[in-house]
């Protein structure tokens, strides 16, 4: 069994770990389950998202863990580009580098966006005069919202609309869920049949399962967690499965 399990409104919100869902995981785990992690958030590496994850008890290498920041470089790199400029944090930057981007502010072929913490407005109008100019327009996702208890968040979808508005242009890729380019960089050309698609939005991780021919599951915590009762049925009859967390979705899987 193989699942792909998100991260932000599944295993943590911020900096609130999710523990009904990390015991869930644990006993899949112990069952043989293998677990690959799938995240539209780029702010972090998969090697760094894959430490949090040990540190919770989880037994995760770093290439079971990809971001949309390493689909996007994987995208960009099989395109032969190499200079690019960067709206996005650390964990974005590192993994375009990674694969031998070099980074710029100006005469970019690809302007490369992802949640950005600390944007201004400068880079920003930076960035779209670049994509104005002809550089390929590429996305990580365009998530409206990070999921958090505290307050409300902006997502990397805030900063690709302002972008879109100010350079008169749409993306030339998404990288990020629901495309199931994250899963080919998952998986390579491996058959994607039979994973199961873990997450808490329908929006991005059950409609990636379905683009995929995968199977679904939706656990309520998260951006799911105001799902309403009407919502849950309809989608059961579609074949998502609706869980509370991820300890009842290892009971419905016989675990």
């Amino acid at each position: 069994m193989r699942l792909v399990v998100d991260l932000d409104g599944v295993v943590w919100e911020g900096e609130e770990v999710l523990w009904e869902n990390v015991r869930g995981l644990q006993r899949l785990q112990e069952a043989g389950a293998r677990l690959v992690f799938v995240t539209n958030n780029s702010t972090l590496t998969s090697e760094a998202y894959a430490h949090r994850l040990s540190a919770l008890g989880l037994r995760i290498r770093p290439e079971e863990v990809v971001t949309s920041g390493k689909a996007a470089a994987a995208w960009t790199s099989r395109r032969g580009v190499r200079e690019v400029m960067v709206i996005g944090e650390d964990g974005l930057r590192e993994e375009l580098v990674s694969v031998g981007h070099e980074l710029v502010e100006e005469g970019a072929e690809a302007v490369v966006v992802g949640l950005d913490r600390r944007a201004c407005y400068e880079r920003l109008s930076r960035a779209a005069g670049e994509i104005r100019g002809g550089a390929l327009f590429v996305l990580t996702n365009r998530d409206p919202t990070l999921p958090s208890r505290s307050r409300f968040l902006a997502g990397a979808g805030a900063i690709a609309a302002f972008l879109e508005v100010s350079s008169g242009r749409s993306p030339d890729f998404v990288a990020g869920k629901p495309n199931p380019w994250i899963l080919r960089t998952a998986f390579g050309d491996d058959a994607l049949e039979d994973l199961i698609v873990v997450g808490d939005r329908v929006e991005t991780d059950v409609k990636l399962a379905f683009n995929a021919g995968a199977r679904a599951a939706l656990v309520l915590t998260g951006a799911a967690r105001m799902t309403d009762e009407e919502s849950r049925r309809r989608l059961e009859r579609i074949g998502v499965m609706v869980v509370k967390d991820l300890e009842e979705l290892a009971k419905r899987l016989g675990i």
